[in-house]
Formats: C-alpha cells, structure tokens, sequence
C-alpha cells in the first residue's frame, strides 16, 4: 500500500496527496521492533501501509500487555497531535515488515488547513479508538477477575482432595507389598503416577491462574517421554477406539517431564473428544531430532480446529462445542510451552484434522 491510496485520504484528490506524500517519511520494522516508547512526544501521525502494530502496555512486576493492534489500512496518533500529550503505551512491530508513513504535525496541519476531507477522517477515528479501548479494559477486567476465581476454586480442591489423594496413594503401596506379580506392580505404579499427575494438574492450573509457570528442570529424553505417555494412556485409548501411533527419535531437552506430559494429554486428549462416537480416530505422535532443536508433532484425522477459534485458540476461556469445555486447555499448553523457550503452531483444515508442532531448544 502506498500513502496515495491509503484510506485516510480515501475523500482527497491524488493532486492534493502529492505535495504532503513528499514531506512524508516511511518506515520499516521487523517483528518486535520499538516504534515508539511510552512517554515519548506525540510528533507524528501514522499510518499503517503494511503488517501489524502491537500498542503495549507496562504494567509494574508484569511483562508488556499487548492492549490493541493496528493492521494495514489503519492510522494512530491522532489524539496526541492535537492535545500535545505524550504518547500513552508504546508500539511494536507485530509482523515483519511493518511499513509506517509518519506525517509530522506541521505537514498534517497545513494539509488539514487546506483539505477538509481528512478531518472528518480523524474526528472518527477517535470515536473508535476511545469504544475500542473502553471495550479492550473491560474485556481485560474480565478476564482477570475468571483467572482469580479459578486460583481461588484450585486452591480449595487442592485442600480437600488432599486426604483422598493420599488414601488412594497408600492404598496402591499396600497392594503392592502384598503381591510382587509384574501386573500388579504395573497397575499400582500406574494408580500413583495418576494420582500424582491430578496433584499436578491442579498446581499447574493454580500457577497459571497467577500468570506464571515455575519449572523444575532436567534433562528428558522425548523417546521415553513417548513410551511413558503410552503406558500411563493404553488403557484409555483402546476404550475410545483410537489408534495411537508413536514414531520416536531419541533427543534430550531441558525440561519438566510431568509439564511435557500434561501438553501432549491435552493436546491428544482434545482430538480424541473431538472424534465422531463411531469415527475410526487416529492420532500420530512424531518426535524429530533437528539441527538446533527438538520437534514434537501431534496429528489427528478429526474434524478440524472450528473456524470461530483458530484465531484464538490459545487465549484462556476459548471454548467451541463441549459441553464440559473450560477454554483452559490450550492456553495452559501454550504457557508451558512458553515457559521451556519453545514455540507451538497449528494447522488445520475442516473435515481433514488438525496437527501440532511443537519445538523445543535441545539440551546442550
């Protein structure tokens, strides 16, 4: 997009554009890059040719908050050109490129003075930016207030469900004093480490209703990881009628093992409620060793990621067609993701099913 066909002067005539677009400087940006900083003079009003803009936010003893965006087609700065405020968040590159036409405020004065148009242009732009940003507060008001409440819910299961947690615990100890069989020894180890990962589970949705995600890291080995993951799951794949398959290439991470675990029984978990009672479900799990990092691959042949969400997905409380759905699930993956340095990307197609990528740094 160039400035002469931008939609901020969509009412002005390309002969009264000129003059201005040659007073005009652009810019280009790559993903993350600072536009501008919180605090700054508001010299210069904006307009997005290309990408997405991120306005953040710096809140004490918190990363930046993303509080909008502004894609191609947009403009910002407006309301501090003419109130002489400084700039109230700072800006980012979401994208790359990001290319901004920046218009000095002497440039756009006289180009106002002289062009009406472009003042209507303004006038409603800060309309919407004040809706937008009412609307962005409370959605965020919001969301705080659901992240407190789950805390507070995790907090009193995590209490009361001590006692019962312990009891089934010892319980599964005695049985396996009293009876050395391999098939016993089995199936008690596997009632412990359940009873361990729905401790776990609940610390880990208390975490993350604080926005945090504490780790305990050691070296894991993702090809036993895999095999860890079928033992304690076996019982209820073939109860679903699903067929699980493994390929697994030996490569060590810097990791929490019961983290990892907890993404791919959310991940596989969610494809596997997706599935048609009477569909032939299958799920591939893939371990690839790659040059710089390690990549885990969970694919299914469902029905797809519905369209209301894809965009979404992995924003808490996001939830299409389950009855029983918290919209948690894919969030907390993302966070622990996050949280080991790693990054996870989704395609999906309707009708085809839908596949994860996950990467994460090998262990040196």
């Amino acid at each position: 997009m160039n400035i002469e066909n931008h939609p901020f002067f969509q009412s002005t005539a390309a002969e009264d554009i000129r003059p201005l677009a040659e007073r005009t400087r652009i810019d280009e940006y790559k993903t993350d890059d600072l536009i501008f900083t919180e605090g700054s003079p508001s010299d210069s009003l904006c307009l997005v040719l290309e990408g997405t803009v991120a306005f953040v936010k710096v809140i004490p003893g918190e990363e930046e908050r993303i509080i909008s965006y502004s894609e191609a087609g947009n403009f910002f700065g407006e309301i501090g050109i003419f109130t002489g405020a400084p700039r109230s968040l700072s800006a980012r590159a979401k994208t790359t490129p990001v290319r901004i036409a920046k218009i000095n405020r002497d440039s756009l004065v006289d180009f106002i003075k002289s062009t009406p148009g472009p003042i209507e242009q303004i006038l409603g732009s800060i309309v919407n930016h004040l809706h937008a940003t009412t609307r962005h507060y409370i959605d965020d008001m919001l969301q705080q207030e659901k992240m407190s409440l789950v805390g507070t819910m995790v907090n009193t299961i995590i209490h009361d469900f001590k006692n019962p947690f312990t009891l089934i615990s010892l319980g599964a100890q005695m049985l396996r004093s009293r009876h050395d069989d391999p098939k016993t020894a089995r199936i008690c180890n596997n009632i412990e480490a359940q009873v361990q990962r729905m401790v776990e589970m609940a610390n880990e949705l208390g975490e993350f209703s604080k926005g945090k995600q504490n780790l305990d890291l050691t070296r894991v080995d993702l090809a036993a990881l895999c095999d860890k993951f079928r033992e304690m799951n076996e019982p209820f794949f073939q109860r679903d009628n699903v067929v699980i398959e493994m390929r697994s290439t030996s490569v060590t991470v810097m990791a929490e093992e019961n983290k990892l675990l907890r993404v791919m029984q959310n991940l596989v978990g969610n494809a596997i409620e997706a599935f048609d009672a009477d569909a032939n479900g299958q799920v591939q799990i893939y371990i690839h060793d790659r040059d710089d990092h390690a990549e885990i691959v969970i694919s299914d042949n469902g029905k797809g990621i519905p369209e209301e969400i894809r965009h979404n997905l992995f924003t808490p409380f996001v939830t299409y067609g389950k009855s029983g759905g918290t919209g948690l699930g894919t969030a907390i993956v993302k966070s622990i993701i996050d949280a080991h340095q790693g990054t996870i990307e989704f395609e999906t197609a309707t009708g085809a099913g839908t596949t994860f990528t996950i990467t994460l740094p090998k262990a040196s």
